[in-house]
């Protein structure tokens, strides 16, 4: 099969490898569509710490079962054929914070595409419960961005918005533009989405958000006069550039509250003194659940918006390089996709 594979920093390469056989509960994909992530492109970079080369990269993903190695459990109802995202969490079950209930969170959390193979393949093997059935109504383009979704669904949910709270999303990439979708689906219709590149203006105005170009202007001038100068309820931050996170605290109410999204790679300087005037929460976020992963699923299916718009036209598991290349310029693409089968 066709592989994309992290050869070393700055070094992306096509080579063919074996059709993995699925072990003991797990299932054989056959991939139809894969995303690029931001994380994709801190692997090609050399920045992330746990990719190693030789690795096939890729965790957003949709495809068919093609096979069940055994054991896999009747109570998952998956079958040959079946059409399924995957979560691509690899959870150990057995350090605190899997006991607790929040294997998102696992002191030894990995990842399909950064700690095992991933999607970024002809074919993949996961464990059989980190695949969840697509609805039919779900294009393969949307099915592939499901993961993104499911990130934008943690963040709202760990928020306290109320309907008819405040918001800012600074940053308008993939992940952005779903939190404020969201947030604004939720509970906060009065939302200002922060972006300076042109062509994710132009697409979170096509989804009809209220956007602010920060090359324009100050970003907490414009916030404190849309909200007559009280600050907005929830901030989340998903840009993670030095100049968002820092302004962060600066657009809140008192007693309101930054979600940070975004997962620089490197320390970045943040303003508490802002925050304790404020008496301001500061939330991480770090992926999601299940029943995130299950919940934006069921949005992306009755959703009245089009994520397929989301998406450029896809390129071939051969192009690998240019479209890397594509996704990192952002010029004029905010999901880069693979089509990797019909």
């Amino acid at each position: 099969m066709q592989t994309v594979v992290f050869s070393g920093k700055e070094q992306i390469d096509v080579e063919d490898r074996p059709v993995p056989t699925p072990g003991r509960g797990e299932v054989l994909i056959k991939v139809k569509r894969a995303g690029i992530c931001g994380t994709d492109m801190s692997i090609v970079a050399g920045l992330h710490p746990r990719a190693k080369p030789s690795l096939v990269m890729g965790h957003e993903f949709v495809g068919h079962i093609a096979s069940l190695g055994p054991d896999v459990p009747a109570a998952l109802q998956l079958g040959e054929g079946d059409r399924v995202v995957v979560e691509p969490l690899i959870s150990c079950g057995r350090c605190y914070a899997c006991k607790a209930g929040f294997a998102h969170v696992c002191q030894h959390l990995g990842l399909y595409g950064i700690d095992a193979d991933g999607g970024f393949a002809e074919y993949v093997k996961v464990a059989a419960d980190k695949a969840f059935k697509v609805p039919g109504n779900l294009s393969d383009t949307t099915a592939a961005m499901i993961e993104p979704l499911a990130v934008a669904v943690h963040s709202v949910r760990l928020s306290s918005l109320n309907i008819g709270d405040t918001a800012c999303v600074l940053g308008g990439g993939p992940i952005g533009l779903l939190t404020a979708l969201v947030a604004k689906e939720t509970a906060a219709k009065d939302l200002l989405l922060v972006e300076r590149q042109p062509f994710r203006i132009e697409m979170a105005r096509r989804f009809g958000l209220d956007v602010f170009d920060s090359s324009q202007g100050d970003i907490r001038e414009a916030v404190l006069e849309r909200t007559g100068g009280r600050g907005v309820n929830t901030v989340f931050e998903a840009a993670g550039a030095p100049p968002t996170i820092l302004v962060a605290p600066k657009l809140c109410c008192v007693r309101g509250e930054i979600i940070q999204i975004s997962m620089p790679k490197v320390p970045r300087e943040m303003d508490i003194v802002a925050i304790t005037f404020y008496e301001l929460t500061l939330k991480g976020v770090r992926v999601y659940d299940g029943h995130d992963f299950a919940r934006a699923i069921r949005l992306a299916a009755t959703w009245e918006h089009d994520l397929d718009r989301i998406a450029s036209a896809p390129f071939d598991l051969a192009d690998a390089p240019r479209a890397f290349d594509v996704a990192r310029k952002g010029e004029d693409a905010l999901k880069v996709l693979f089509r990797v089968s019909s």
